[in-house]
């Protein structure tokens, strides 16, 4: 469960540093480095996984498009995650799309080979199996708290995802969703958003500019100050 007055937040999957280590060595030493340009597509929903990824250095959304066009994200991805694990293993085509919201730079790694080291290597075999059961109870409470969760905690914590720290406590987010795509993320409308963005940077809680925001400090969000 997720504890609105915790004094401290998930931002993301906590497996094992051994485990990190090791899906990214396999990667690095398997796999091809390849760049994908801001707006490109790694896979796109029902095609066949051709392999695993490794973000090198980059940001992408995990995402699906609804009859009308809306943008549904679900998930982001950034520097230091592996994906599309679960789709080879399952041996299933992909259900969403993965597109880039940063330049970056991802390990590609044949799904051929995933597959015969699942099958020939125990210790490969652990650490993506507690990879992908780590990242299953992450999103478990992602749902839980999207479900459940005011609007400003759920502002706040898409802004927690996407920061990179920078120092005495700070996040820096580069600013790669417009209000109406990150309204769209946490359900909610844009005007919400941008009046929450306003209020917060009264209060002094973030910073920002046209290209940046940076978090002072999240616990006043997820606080019950933060919830006024």
């Amino acid at each position: 469960m997720l504890d609105l007055a915790a004094k401290t937040v998930s931002s993301g999957p906590k497996a094992p540093k051994r485990s990190i280590d090791s899906v990214y060595a396999l990667h690095r030493k398997y796999g091809t480095l390849r760049r994908f340009p801001k707006g490109s597509f790694v896979f796109t929903k029902g095609s066949v996984p051709v392999g695993s990824y490794f973000i090198e250095n980059g940001l992408l959304k995990v995402c699906q498009f609804t009859e009308e066009g809306r943008d549904v994200t679900f998930f982001i991805r950034k520097t230091g995650d592996a994906f599309g694990l679960a789709e080879i293993v399952l041996g299933q085509n992909h259900p969403c799309y993965a597109q880039c919201l940063h330049d970056s730079q991802i390990w590609v790694l044949d799904a051929a080979i995933i597959q015969e080291k699942i099958h020939s290597d125990h210790e490969v075999m652990s650490d993506i199996l507690y990879t992908m059961t780590d990242r299953l109870i992450h999103h478990q409470s992602t749902v839980e708290l999207l479900i459940s969760k005011p609007v400003p905690w759920r502002l706040a914590w898409l802004l927690q995802q996407l920061g990179t720290p920078v120092g005495d406590g700070d996040s820096r987010i580069d600013l790669v969703l417009n209000h109406e795509e990150i309204s769209n993320m946490i359900g909610c409308s844009r005007q919400t958003v941008s009046e929450l963005l306003s209020k917060w940077k009264a209060q002094g809680i973030i910073s920002y500019d046209r290209k940046h925001i940076v978090l002072h400090n999240v616990q006043a969000v997820f606080g019950a100050g933060g919830m006024n």
